[in-house]
């Protein structure tokens, strides 16, 4: 199950390392089948276990990828240590497909500018199993093509054949490679034989599997208590719980599961990389709610950027005031990989000791991505990174001035806009605020950032020091006539 339509139909139809339909490519069974089903030599189909990003990346590194072709992803920004990405990246050819110019496209050697949904036809799988028409309503610009003519037009160009010498692409408009894919998805857990165009739409949508026996779709999976576990029907073999090394067949049978689902008991291992004397601090990032992935669609839409424009790093109160951090400060978060400068944020949202950034900024030209600062370890099952566990520190950000005859600080906290309040507080100053002429006097960076508020129900008086959007999306501004808080 993923919760992006592109991710529930990429696995489905073998795009994230195994093959079409739930196919495990360690089973020479699932090989031939797909072998008669494409017409081609068995041993012409890559056998073993998926590929991750990160080995991926290792692969550029070595000079053994020479060509990447990204579709509609923003690596660039997703990716963590994403400076070391971008080295790989530019030591490879890099084809970026998309509709927008993304952070990615930046380093593409090649762009392929494509259709929107709206100015296309196909079909889509969303999280619940359901297979959905999308119809075209618009063309797309002049030399904008779909990604499905596009592929198709690259296959024919290189001129791939099966093993009798014909086209191994039969069809040219997506009903037709529908049709093919209905073979393929036959007997399979994705099942979806019996679909056709005309009754996905009369229906709104239908429930793979859908075969003769179940010609409607199957709303709820497993009601007869039936898992496919069995070892020739298993989309893969799994994995060593401990090294995340590709499990055998002969492993894999020993579990007896046999339809019978496998549920594991992990062990707990420490996180690769802790907080130490040079890196102080736990590092975590997200989402906020604002914002989609790396904001390649949200940053585009003037309600959403202006809820929430900027990065920044979340802090608590008592750690920032461990190390004298004002609210709304510029600061710099640095990690064995990098090194940002964005705003703090004191509150008590995050935990003592754990510091957030928000992951979803990363322009080239503003330094705030937060994965210039994660690690890139992987779970050795999933290969996911762990984007929340990395340790960093924080520095302040700050000139220095010195207090000159018949300069008070009030002088200088209004050259510096800033009140004298967070002049005082830079310096630790107590009330009366004084200081000798020579004194030399820290200057903080304040950018007073827009922020949008996680609890629009708490008391604003936790953060008065930050501006906050007066958008129906906040919650912020009906009290004050909706012209925001100052």
């Amino acid at each position: 199950m993923a919760g992006q339509p592109s991710s529930s139909t990429n696995r489905t139809v073998g795009g994230v390392g195994t093959y079409p339909a739930h196919r495990n490519p360690s089973n020479p069974k699932h090989i031939q089948e797909m072998a008669r089903l494409w017409n081609v030599r068995p041993e012409d189909l890559e056998i073993g276990p998926e590929k991750d990003i990160e080995y991926m990346i290792d692969q550029m590194e070595r000079g053994a990828l020479g060509l990447f072709w990204n579709i509609h992803t923003n690596p660039m920004v997703s990716l963590p240590n994403r400076m070391r990405a971008r080295r790989a990246f530019e030591k490879t050819f890099v084809v970026v497909q998309d509709c927008f110019l993304t952070e990615t496209a930046e380093v593409a050697d090649l762009i392929l500018p494509t259709a929107m949904w709206g100015e296309k036809e196909g079909l889509m799988e969303n999280a619940d199993r359901r297979i959905q028409l999308c119809e075209k309503a618009v063309d797309p610009p002049p030399g904008v093509r779909a990604d499905f003519d596009i592929l198709v037009d690259y296959a024919r160009r290189m001129d791939f054949r099966d093993k009798d010498g014909h086209p191994l692409i039969q069809y040219d408009t997506p009903r037709a490679c529908f049709e093919e894919w209905k073979r393929v998805s036959r007997g399979r857990p994705c099942d979806m034989s019996a679909m056709t165009y005309e009754r996905i739409k009369a229906q709104n949508g239908i429930q793979w599997p859908a075969d003769e026996r179940r010609p409607n779709g199957t709303p709820r999976l497993y009601t007869d208590w039936t898992f496919h576990t069995d070892p020739d029907d298993a989309q893969s073999y799994g994995h060593h719980l401990t090294t995340g090394r590709a499990r055998t067949r002969k492993e894999f049978e020993a579990l007896g599961a046999s339809g019978r689902a496998i549920l594991y008991g992990l062990e707990y291992f420490p996180p690769a990389e802790r907080p130490n004397a040079s890196y102080p601090l736990w590092l975590t990032t997200g989402r906020l709610v604002w914002h989609w992935h790396t904001r390649t669609k949200t940053a585009r839409s003037p309600h959403l950027h202006a809820a929430a424009p900027q990065a920044y790093v979340e802090i608590h109160i008592r750690d920032a005031k461990r190390l004298g951090i004002l609210p709304g400060e510029l600061v710099r978060v640095v990690s064995p990989r990098g090194r940002i400068e964005v705003p703090a944020r004191v509150g008590d949202v995050v935990r003592e000791g754990v510091v957030f950034v928000p992951f979803h900024f990363g322009s080239w030209e503003r330094n705030e991505a937060a994965n210039d600062l994660t690690a890139d370890f992987v779970d050795p099952i999933s290969n996911q990174p762990t984007f929340k566990q990395s340790a960093c520190r924080i520095e302040k950000i700050r000139r220095t001035h010195t207090l000159a005859p018949g300069e008070t600080l009030a002088d200088v906290a209004r050259r510096h806009r800033l009140t004298l309040e967070q002049l005082a507080l830079a310096n630790r100053l107590m009330p009366p605020y004084r200081a000798d002429v020579g004194t030399v006097l820290e200057v903080p960076s304040m950018v007073d950032p827009v922020l949008p508020p996680y609890l629009p129900y708490r008391p604003m008086s936790l953060w008065p020091q930050f501006r906050h959007a007066a958008t129906p999306g906040t919650g912020m501004g009906e009290e004050d006539g909706g012209r925001g808080m100052e």
